[in-house]
């Protein structure tokens, strides 16, 4: 297994997701092409997606993702749950843990409470040793959640329905860390090859590399899913897609490009799915080596920077312009500071620098429309980007942690710490940038040993402030959640900002009655 799948498959798929009105949010979730109103879903059926890429390539494996988007619908809290999820204005809410509390003021023992009379899909019920078992492969090497929760000390088996766990630092954030998609609970004897889970649908037949299907638990703890079935079909051809949609083989289109809504303007039998999330695609500076150790470079790229130009050229005014900070939904994020553009300084900053005339290559993946925007903005400052574009093998290679100066990588919306656990924090699970900034990360370790939630916010701003004025990274704009849907599918949420709306709502689609 690759570095490069594993890395993208988990980025795409982890996490869950500024107060916005109607007119800056430029969208309308489940706007019909042709105007229709929305109906009620009706029990029963089959829904089949469409989305481009690989699917049905082996074993499932919900902590140890392959590239397969398999693991991604599964991931949704639709065949697999986690303890803890994140809600879609931004907190945190319990799923398969009936709580999750501190010990003591420590922020290092913690007692997790499971809710009782949970099934798994082969009829055996969740019990504390399935959590302990689950939480101990999480942090095995080759995973990427377990360094939200961070090195556990000793695992307690309190009683059928009780954990408690002693942490080797503070998290205060605990809850939080426990909520990621890819952190799911599994049973003791657990086999990719015959995978169960708790959620409101079970693993059906998988052809390889043609489908997948989820079948409707019908024992599912809470409200069982509407739908009978859903098949997921990847794609390579974007135009193939489209076509099996016009042609009745696929009911959505999940992540449509933008340009193909075009292709079916005006046409009664389609809609659109258009959602603000907080996920992006981050240029990303490693602060360790010249000339990006130099803030005063990272920010006049960041100064230079045409985001309203991105915003309407690149994403088709389908994206909210953002501030170079991630977390966008999360109650501690900070609103106020907003980037604006400034020549003049960013100039300025290069000239007292004295790097005018530096030359830069800048590797992309994704959102290479993007990258062409800065290099045409950074002649104004006199620095010269050179924009090189990788397929994803060249992109996610022995180099991918190497590179200096990079982006297209793909980031979902998600609270700030869980970010922050894999980007910048102290012992970072993805440490591109290596930003080691001495007062970040004092308040960091701090932040993650308050319990009081007020004191936590009040750093957790201070956190945002030294990322605002110092960090490594470049983040223009939030992107919008893209699908083309028949007409006739039903239930689509009218917001989600977790940039997983389609899925996450498959419990609740059906077609109109």
């Amino acid at each position: 297994m690759t570095f490069e799948i594993r890395r993208r498959s988990f980025l795409k798929g982890a996490f869950g997701f500024a107060a916005f009105g109607a007119a800056a949010q430029g969208v309308l979730a489940g706007k019909a092409l042709a105007g229709t109103a929305a109906k009620t879903p009706a029990k029963g059926g089959k829904l089949t997606i469409g989305t481009q890429g690989q699917a049905g390539l082996g074993p499932i494996d919900p902590h140890m993702p392959s590239g397969d988007l398999a693991v991604n619908i599964a991931n949704q809290f639709n065949v697999f749950e986690a303890l803890t999820k994140q809600s879609n204005e931004g907190g945190i809410e319990m799923c398969l843990a009936e709580s999750v509390t501190p010990d003591d003021d420590s922020a290092k023992v913690w007692t997790i409470r499971i809710k009782k009379g949970v099934p798994f899909h082969n009829g055996k019920e969740l019990k504390a040793e399935d959590v302990i078992f689950s939480i101990k492969r999480l942090r095995q090497p080759g995973t990427m959640t377990g360094g939200h929760i961070g090195p556990v000390q000793s695992y307690e088996k309190v009683d059928d329905h009780t954990v408690r766990l002693v942490l080797e630092a503070p998290r205060s954030w605990f809850p939080t860390a426990l909520s990621d998609p890819y952190s799911s609970i599994l049973p003791v004897d657990f086999d990719p090859k015959a995978p169960v889970g708790t959620g409101p649908f079970k693993i059906g037949q998988v052809v390889q590399s043609q489908s997948v299907t989820l079948d409707r638990f019908d024992k599912y703890r809470g409200t069982p899913a509407l739908l009978d079935s859903v098949v997921l079909r990847p794609f390579e051809d974007p135009s193939a897609m489209l076509n099996a949609l016009q042609s009745g083989q696929i009911d959505i289109i999940n992540e449509v490009d933008a340009s193909l809504i075009g292709e079916v303007e005006g046409d009664e039998r389609f809609k659109i799915y258009n959602s603000p999330t907080g996920r992006f695609y981050p240029i990303q500076m490693r602060t360790d080596v010249a000339p990006f150790n130099d803030v005063r470079l990272r920010q006049a790229l960041r100064l230079v920077i045409d985001r309203q130009a991105v915003l309407n050229s690149v994403y088709n005014g389908n994206a909210t312009l953002a501030s170079d900070l991630y977390g966008r939904y999360d109650p501690d994020f900070d609103k106020s500071l907003n980037r604006e553009r400034d020549v003049a300084k960013a100039k300025a900053l290069i000239e007292e620098a004295g790097l005018a005339g530096t030359e830069l290559e800048l590797v992309m993946y994704n959102d290479v429309a993007t990258a062409l925007v800065l290099a045409e903005n950074a002649k104004e400052i006199g620095i010269n980007i050179t924009v090189k574009q990788l397929d994803g093998a060249a992109f996610f290679n022995e180099e991918y942690m190497q590179r200096h100066f990079f982006g297209g990588d793909y980031w979902p919306s998600g609270p700030i710490f869980l970010i922050s656990s894999l980007a910048d924090g102290p012992k970072a699970g993805l440490d591109q940038i290596r930003w080691r900034d001495p007062e970040y990360l004092e308040l960091w370790e701090k932040a993650s040993g308050t319990l009081d939630e007020e004191a936590r916010r009040e750093i957790t701003m201070k956190l945002q402030e030294i990322l605002f004025e110092r960090g490594g990274w470049i983040i223009p704009v939030y992107g919008n959640e893209l699908a083309l849907c028949k007409a006739e599918v039903a239930g689509l949420p009218s917001f989600d900002q977790s940039g997983a709306g389609i899925y996450r709502a498959l419990p609740g689609l059906g077609f109109a009655s």
